[in-house]
């Protein structure tokens, strides 16, 4: 895949990258980097205290950062691997720096339906922080022309994979084994 050894490179020193996800473009950082994930809030203008989107490659690697019970792990497997939907889900956090939880204690994660994202996070190992790449109040960015006009000068790499036709994902919280539509 085009990018990707220069993009796996890059984050496994510690930098943020933009790309297109299953959604739209966003930040890319790896989660088990503080400064990374640092360089991601102050890139987007966002602040601390407001958690970033962590995606995975698969429920394992969810499950090793988030809590699951059996019921909002079957609920995770339905949207994500039946449905195929581009769902992020709030659950409890563990084993993840309070940096990219803002502070709190849950993690808004989703499994991408994005082979690029996929594959770079399975080589990269980790999950990524990838909250979408534009500055905060800006519009959200759809193409890499949009990132571009945001970080051009502060990103190491932007990889331009076209437009997006997706819109942001929808939210639901899982908490307490309650479902709850946090933005459709």
């Amino acid at each position: 895949m085009k990018y990707l050894e220069e993009a796996l490179a890059l984050l496994k020193l510690g930098n943020v990258i933009a790309t297109k996800t299953d959604t739209v473009y966003g930040l890319l950082a790896d989660a088990t980097i503080d400064t990374a994930v640092q360089q991601v809030y102050e890139f987007k203008k966002r602040p601390n205290d407001k958690a970033l989107i962590v995606l995975v490659n698969s429920l394992e690697m969810a499950n090793n950062i988030a809590e699951f019970t059996d019921e909002t792990m079957q609920y995770a497997h339905q949207v994500w691997l039946e449905d195929k939907k581009p769902v992020t889900l709030v659950l409890k956090a563990k084993n993840i720096s309070r940096i990219v939880t803002g502070g709190g204690d849950t993690l808004a994660l989703r499994l991408p339906h994005d082979e690029f994202c996929l594959e770079l996070i399975h080589q990269l190992g980790h999950p990524v922080v990838a909250p979408s790449a534009n500055i905060a109040g800006h519009p959200t960015a759809i193409s890499a022309d949009m990132v571009k006009s945001d970080f051009d000068i502060k990103l190491p790499l932007i990889i331009d994979r076209g437009t997006c036709t997706n819109t942001p994902s929808t939210i639901i919280s899982l908490l307490d084994n309650k479902l709850v539509i946090l933005r459709q």
